[in-house]
């Protein structure tokens, strides 16, 4: 292809982009901001950001070795 046929591919791909994003169902902010802290708020208690882990041991991210000095 030359270069030409090249920019229309990509062109067309755009555009086809565009048309799929036009016909996404857009909400208001103030609605989803509603529904965010909504949400927050009903899985607060298993949020481990939150509350934590209740044992040292179940935390997945725990570093697994400590500090060796030589």
């Amino acid at each position: 292809m030359n270069k030409f046929q090249e920019g229309l591919q990509q062109q067309r791909r755009l555009i086809e982009q565009l048309r799929c994003e036009a016909q996404i169902t857009r909400l208001r902010v103030s609605q989803s901001i509603d529904d965010l802290v909504k949400y927050c708020e009903a899985h607060a208690e298993e949020d481990y950001l939150i509350h934590g882990f209740t044992k040292p041991s179940d935390n997945p991210f725990k570093e697994k070795g400590g500090c060796n000095i030589l």
